[in-house]
């Protein structure tokens, strides 16, 4: 016979401790594959064509470059043209993209001109930044500025458009200064978006200092990688090309893992 009452559901059993930490490592096994997999791929190409130099050959190739210390001079040209590059495309395009987001006139004059010097080719100006800057890191610098402040601009003002409209409002009532409003309201709320947009505007910086390093440089690895192809010096291309994919993931990771940490935290 019912008594008229009702037995409350069990509350759902909690995970068990070990559950993230699997699956961190499941994600890591699936890396580790996939990059086993390349070298693979990679081998097995140079093993059907003198065209590619072998894994083996490659790093030997690359490390003698570094027991000689022949490379460091191009790796620290490369490494300061993107830093430097880098730094001033978040300095222009942060504060420019936080302004056009705020403003609904700066949006209706920039959006459209922002989004048809987006599809430029940047390399296209750099013989003017030769003119400019000569040849050396600082036409590579502003090479990448040039490429990198764009999505930067872009992915700020897309953050701040999408800020929840009550969090300027809470600005004003606790009276905060324009210094504090964007420090401790905007930021926080739009470092995600904000993250996205320096990711990728690093890879975009990196790229393009390459690039101009192919085309005129006294030092980097770019520079570097030209020579080795001019000379058939397949070993030392390769092996230079596998440090600069090297260099790109572990800017990327790091940028990567700042990203997930911010987007944890808000």
């Amino acid at each position: 016979m019912s008594t008229g009452t009702t037995t409350a559901p069990a509350p759902p059993a909690p995970a068990p401790a070990t559950a993230r930490p699997r699956t961190a490592l499941t994600d890591n096994l699936w890396r580790a594959a996939v990059l086993a997999a390349l070298v693979l791929g990679w081998a097995g190409l140079s093993a059907i064509t003198d065209l590619v130099a072998s894994p083996a050959a490659s790093i030997t190739a690359l490390a003698e470059l570094f027991a000689d210390g022949s490379i460091y001079r191009h790796l620290n040209s490369t490494l300061h043209a993107v830093a430097l590059g880098f730094a001033i495309a978040a300095a222009i395009g942060f504060p420019l993209g936080y302004a056009i987001g705020r403003s609904k006139f700066l949006g209706a004059v920039f959006d459209p001109i922002i989004a048809g010097a987006f599809s430029i080719p940047r390399v296209i100006f750099f013989p003017i930044l030769l003119q400019i800057f000569g040849v050396g890191e600082g036409a590579q610098a502003a090479m990448a500025a040039l490429a990198a402040v764009f999505p930067i601009m872009v992915s700020t003002t897309a953050g701040v458009r999408a800020i929840n409209p009550l969090l300027p409002k809470l600005a004003r009532s606790l009276s905060l200064s324009p210094l504090q409003t964007v420090t401790k309201i905007y930021v926080p709320a739009m470092a995600p978006s904000l993250m996205v947009g320096i990711r990728i505007g690093f890879s975009i910086a990196f790229i393009n200092v390459i690039i101009a390093e192919f085309f005129a440089a006294r030092a980097g690895l770019g520079l570097l990688t030209l020579r080795a192809y001019g000379s058939l010096d397949l070993p030392t291309m390769y092996g230079i090309i596998l440090l600069l994919a090297a260099i790109a993931l572990i800017g990327n990771l790091a940028l990567w893992a700042i990203e997930r940490r911010l987007a944890q935290t808000t």
